[in-house]
C-alpha cells in the first residue's frame, strides 16, 4: 500500500502513464554499463524510447532532442566523465528535465565531484538510495529547487513543496542487477510529460513498484522475474493500478 501526502490516486497515475505511452518521449540515459540493456527493457515497456550515445563528440548532438536527460554514474570513465559537462550544457541552454543517479556517490571523490558540477543546475531530480542521499545531503540543501527522491523499502520524494511515500515494490527487485538504475530512467521518463517533477517520480515508482509485485506472483526467482518485470510493466493498466493502490 503506498501513502502519499500530495494526493497520489490510481486514476493521477493512470494519466501520466498513458502521456508517456501516446507521446513516445525519447530519454536519453548516459548510464552505467551494467544497466543499460534492462534501462533501455523498462522504457520501451513504459512506452518511451531510450537513446544511449556517450561519446563526448556527439552526445549533446543526440541528447539536445531527448524530452528527459539521465546521468548515471555508476561505470563512470573517462569518456563519460567529459561527457557530462556537455549534457550539464544542454540541459541549460535548452530547459531539459535531468535526473541524476549518484551510484555509490560516497565511496568515489571523483563521483562526487561530478555530482556537485550537475548540482548546480537547478531543478534536477536526484533518484538514490539512502546512503547516496545522505552523502549528498548537504549538496542538496544548497542546490536550487532540488527533488529528492530516495528509494528502498519505503520510497519517499520530498520537493516541488510536496512529499510522496510509495510502499510498493517486491524484495525481489533487489537480486537483479540495474533495476535500481532503469527506475531512474522510468522517472525522466514520466518527467518528460508531467511538469510537476513530483508527482512523475511519485508515477514511476507506484508503477514499477507495482508491476513488480505482479512480477514476483508469476516469478520462479530471479531470472525470470527480470523476464516477467518487463511484462507487467508493459501490461500495467489503471484497473491493476486501482486494484493495489486501494
Amino acid at each position: 500500500m503506498s501513502t502519499a501526502t500530495g494526493g497520489l490516486d490510481a486514476t493521477s497515475v493512470a494519466a501520466v502513464l498513458k502521456r508517456v505511452a501516446e507521446r513516445r518521449p525519447r530519454v536519453h540515459c548516459l548510464t552505467n554499463t551494467v544497466a543499460q540493456n534492462v534501462t533501455a527493457n523498462m522504457l520501451l515497456a513504459l512506452g518511451a524510447v531510450p537513446s544511449m550515445a556517450s561519446h563526448p563528440d556527439e552526445v549533446a548532438a543526440v541528447a539536445a532532442g531527448a524530452g528527459a536527460i539521465l546521468i548515471n554514474l555508476g561505470t563512470i570513465n573517462p569518456e563519460g566523465e567529459r561527457a557530462i559537462p556537455k549534457l550539464v550544457d544542454v540541459v541549460r541552454e535548452r530547459d531539459i528535465p535531468l535526473v541524476l543517479d549518484p551510484v555509490f556517490v560516497e565511496l568515489s571523490p571523483l563521483r562526487m565531484r561530478l555530482a556537485q558540477e550537475i548540482l548546480r543546475l537547478p531543478g534536477v531530480t536526484v533518484r538514490g538510495n539512502a546512503a547516496e542521499m545522505a552523502a549528498l545531503d548537504d549538496t542538496m540543501g544548497q542546490a536550487q529547487s532540488v527533488l529528492r527522491v530516495t528509494t528502498g523499502k519505503i520510497d519517499q520524494i520530498e520537493g516541488s513543496g510536496q512529499a510522496y511515500r510509495i510502499g510498493h515494490g517486491h524484495a525481489l527487485m533487489t537480486k537483479v542487477t540495474g533495476l535500481g538504475c532503469a527506475s531512474s530512467a522510468l522517472v525522466a521518463a514520466c518527467r518528460t510529460v508531467e511538469p510537476d517533477p513530483a508527482l512523475a517520480a511519485a508515477t514511476a515508482l507506484t508503477a514499477y513498484g507495482i508491476a513488480g509485485e505482479i512480477a514476483a506472483a508469476r516469478a520462479a526467482g530471479p531470472g525470470s522475474f527480470a523476464m516477467h518485470l518487463i511484462d507487467a510493466l508493459a501490461g500495467l493498466d489503471e484497473t491493476a493500478l486501482v486494484a493495489r493502490m486501494g
